[in-house]
């Protein structure tokens, strides 16, 4: 073989391998994707938080038992999960915190780079209600 084709075929191998290296690294388009699910689901989660504010502020500064819908905070709400229809879980912790659940496919991503105080078991994040 000559040498400027040893060093093409060189060039193609190296290229194909640092592609490979690349995708392996930062997950490829499937972990873009699964990304972007997961941060819809915070985004919603955070909606979620600002709404059972919203209620407590506007009810003797009580938290709500339950994501039910009341007159004083009318907003446009995803209260399940837009990929796979599973409902967010709210749960009253005490009368000053509570959590909010959603199934994340990354759990680990979404509290490494976005929220750290998620638990990965249940994918629920505590949130705390200062009067």
């Amino acid at each position: 073989m000559r040498a400027d084709k040893l060093a093409q075929v060189a060039l193609a191998a190296l290229v194909a391998g640092l592609v490979v290296f690349g995708l392996l690294t930062v997950g490829g388009p499937g972990k873009g994707r699964m990304e972007k699910r997961d941060q819809t689901r915070l985004s919603d989660l955070r909606d979620l938080s600002q709404y059972v504010r919203c209620v407590a502020n506007t009810q003797d500064k009580t938290l709500p038992d339950s994501l039910a819908p009341v007159q004083t905070c009318q907003r446009e709400l995803r209260l399940a999960d837009p990929f796979t229809d599973a409902p967010y879980r709210y749960e009253r912790v005490s009368d000053t915190a509570y959590r909010l659940c959603a199934g994340f496919e990354d759990p680990a991503w979404v509290s490494e780079g976005l929220i750290a105080d998620l638990d990965l078991a249940t994918g629920c994040v505590q949130f705390t209600y200062t009067p």
